[in-house]
């Protein structure tokens, strides 16, 4: 029979959890479990015994305690070695040396992040505080080798399991929380920009925003034609997620009603899914996130700045009808802050629960590139093709975030359009 027995003394919330996300979501073989041995041992399926007790199975792995715990406490992390793969939670005698299980929630369920830290400016996790930093796997889907070593390890045992087909996916996204550098904005705020060009000696500048008000250039920031065209040639389906809230020092959009968003944000939607893009200030305020969604009635989403915290930010986004969040991820570097590239459902520790809510993790963002690892446009392209060929090895989704602002023509990101388009054509060609 294809499909998977588990044995466990005590099924819980978080074992069904993570069974579910191997298992259904990721290797895609039907399983079943069982708490007692007599059942167990008289199924016919497959057979994996998780418990420390000498039952009869396929395969045996040793229980590390976190999946039978209702608390959220520090555990303790040793890294060792299995099949040139860092893991923890070992059970060095076992033929899978670790609770694969309990690492792989450990990982997904973001449990570090619940202990207490002391945040980054901007009031987010640190990326440094991370053991996947600290053990240098940040740039490794960890979670998604560990699967994929597993699967191999139950063909060996049984050649007749059958899986589900690898297949990689790639979702181009962008935020648009600045539109346009000079189109759409107050007279007051043109006077102001014009007045500082001038003053700091920012002539080409001044000359930009003349000859684009004037209608005689396009817009530096405006990227929008060349990304429908890139899409339309490689056959994509992006997501992009608009900042429509209130302005404030980190939240420079221009105002939602005004006529020039309007007609882009009609434009786009039309075109492709939208997504919200909360604004900075939303970060812990539920009325704040209500207000901005009414705007766009979306169920998608993504954090500006990738600020949020846990469990709050997420709690507030189920509350306002958010069902697919895009933040996991970190907005200080590139990497996998779940550890993994699948999506996955959110699991809320402080209730001890599974959510509705699905996290979409992204791992390439070019504004870390740019501007938190100081990458050179040729070294952010090594860069993007390493997770390219990261997550295509592992069948995961690959989510790249990019902004309209480094795609357009500004001088600042003067040949970046170029290697996205180029990145474009690498993983449209390949897949």
């Amino acid at each position: 029979m294809n499909s998977i027995s588990i044995y466990t003394k005590l099924y819980t919330e978080r074992q069904a959890y993570v069974f579910e996300f191997i298992f259904d979501q990721v290797l895609g073989i039907p399983y079943k479990v069982f708490n007692a041995d007599h059942d167990f041992i008289q199924d016919n399926s497959f057979k994996i015994n998780y418990s420390s007790d000498i039952i009869k199975a396929d395969l045996q792995l040793v229980p590390h305690g976190l999946l039978f715990e209702k608390d959220i406490k520090p555990q303790t992390i040793d890294i060792h070695h299995w099949q040139s793969l860092p893991i923890f939670f070992s059970s060095p005698h076992a033929e899978i040396p670790f609770d694969l299980f309990s690492a792989i929630f450990y990982l997904i369920s973001r449990y570090e992040e619940y202990l207490p830290y002391s945040p980054d400016e901007y009031q987010r996790y640190p990326h440094k505080l991370s053991i996947a930093f600290k053990q240098q796997f940040l740039h490794q889907p960890l979670v998604d080798q560990w699967i994929q070593t597993f699967k191999k390890e139950l063909q060996r045992k049984n050649s007749n399991l059958v899986f589900k087909e690898a297949g990689f996916t790639f979702l181009p996204t962008y935020d648009i929380d600045i539109a346009y550098s000079y189109i759409g904005k107050s007279f007051t705020r043109q006077i102001a920009g014009m007045a500082k060009d001038f003053l700091h000696g920012h002539f080409s500048k001044l000359k930009d925003r003349l000859l684009t008000l004037l209608k005689k250039q396009t817009d530096p920031y405006d990227s929008y034609l060349f990304l429908n065209n890139l899409h339309q040639q490689h056959a994509l389906k992006p997501l992009y997620f608009f900042l429509v809230g209130e302005q404030g020092p980190l939240d420079k959009n221009i105002s939602f009603h005004n006529k020039h968003l309007q007609s882009l944000f009609k434009d786009i939607s039309a075109r492709y899914p939208i997504g919200l893009h909360p604004s900075f200030q939303s970060h812990q305020s539920k009325s704040i996130l209500e207000a901005e969604n009414a705007k766009l009635q979306t169920q998608k989403s993504r954090q500006h700045y990738i600020r949020f915290s846990l469990p709050n930010t997420y709690q507030n986004l189920i509350d306002i009808g958010i069902t697919e969040d895009y933040s996991m991820g970190y907005g200080s570097i590139n990497g996998f802050r779940a550890s993994t590239s699948f999506p996955f459902y959110w699991f809320d520790l402080s209730k001890n629960e599974k959510t509705s809510l699905q996290i979409f993790p992204f791992c390439y963002m070019e504004c870390n590139s740019f501007y938190e690892q100081q990458l050179s446009k040729e070294e952010a392209y090594k860069e993007m093709l390493h997770y390219y060929h990261a997550v295509k090895n592992t069948g995961g989704t690959l989510i790249t975030i990019w902004h309209n602002f480094s795609l357009g023509n500004d001088d600042l990101w003067r040949g970046w359009k170029e290697i996205y388009e180029q990145f474009i054509q690498v993983v449209c060609s390949k897949k």
